[in-house]
């Protein structure tokens, strides 16, 4: 009965030093360089392709006299080990058996004619394994997704909102918001803002318009959208609401830029146009009348709302 030696040509399976010929068998050149096949007398291993397997298992038959006297199967699935082997005694009368180990996805494999020190071994992955990758497959997979997420943020960020006031762009709203029924729309700008700009400097006309947008902020109530409609323009879009609640929330805004202390020994005022969206009207139509009631506010006497 002959002495048979085995290896496994194949990544991911760790082999005992001790025991394995691997080295030994490349050194002599008994082996090929793709791992295909290689021969040491009366044994021969070579891979193996069976179409009862599918092309997830990675399947080294030991051969001796050319009879299989072992197998070795790397697979994710378990059940494809059990069949291989039933299928294999079926064909070839034999009584091969698989014993399962309590390892997460492992098998024991008896090698034929071996002393009893090496006649087992274990082929598979271990749980504490199984969870390292897991654990470094999530954290690339965690990099990759705040990667993106920032990257997605930051162009959102740009494409959506005004960098000034931080208010939405009148372009988003052209995307997003000119099919909407049953609103109310409050239209203002700011007072002699051409004034503030020659007289001030444009440093100081652009920090009332970023007071502007921190003062929607701060009045902002849910379902409330605001956009920065032009220059010194803003927009204000909520839902539907009776003129009489619609006027006090105008007035509320108008009041709130007042008190801001923007200008030395002078004050930020604004006008505002307030509209209701009427029944099948379009959006735009509103908005149109919110700036005739503007320029109507205007020359009333400006720092003030009126509705139309």
């Amino acid at each position: 009965m002959p002495n048979a030696q085995y290896v496994l040509p194949f990544d991911g399976v760790k082999y005992d030093i001790n025991h394995n010929q691997l080295d030994e068998i490349i050194k002599n050149e008994n082996i090929n360089s793709s791992f295909d096949t290689f021969r040491d007398d009366d044994i021969t291993i070579k891979k193996h392709d069976k179409g009862s397997v599918n092309n997830q298992s990675i399947i080294l038959p030991i051969y001796i006299k050319r009879f299989i006297e072992a197998v070795f199967i790397v697979d994710i699935d378990i059940s494809n080990i059990d069949r291989y082997v039933a299928n294999y005694n079926d064909e070839m009368m034999t009584h091969y058996e698989v014993e399962k180990n309590n390892g997460l996805l492992t098998q024991k494999i008896e090698i034929p004619y071996t002393k009893d020190n090496n006649k087992f071994i274990y082929i598979g992955l271990s749980f504490f394994g199984v969870l390292i990758c897991a654990l470094k497959i999530y954290i690339v997979i965690e990099c990759i997704y705040q990667i993106f997420n920032r990257v997605f943020l930051f162009f959102y960020q740009r494409i959506m909102y005004d960098s000034m006031t931080h208010c939405l762009r009148r372009n988003v709203f052209d995307m997003k918001y000119k099919t909407l029924n049953s609103r109310s729309v409050i239209l203002f700008d700011i007072d002699h803002f051409k004034f503030i700009n020659d007289n001030f400097g444009h440093a100081v006309g652009d920090k009332v318009i970023i007071a502007m947008g921190k003062m929607l902020q701060q009045q902002a109530k849910k379902h409330h959208l605001y956009f920065r409609w032009g220059g010194e323009e803003f927009l204000v879009l909520l839902p539907k609401t009776n003129k009489q609640a619609l006027l006090s929330y105008a007035e509320t805004l108008r009041a709130a830029v007042e008190e801001m202390p923007l200008l030395k020994d002078r004050k930020v005022t604004i006008s505002l146009g307030v509209s209701e969206q009427k029944q099948q009207e379009h959006i735009h139509q509103t908005i149109y009348r919110a700036d005739m009631a503007l320029y109507q506010a205007k020359q009333l006497g400006r720092n003030k709302s009126h509705y139309l």
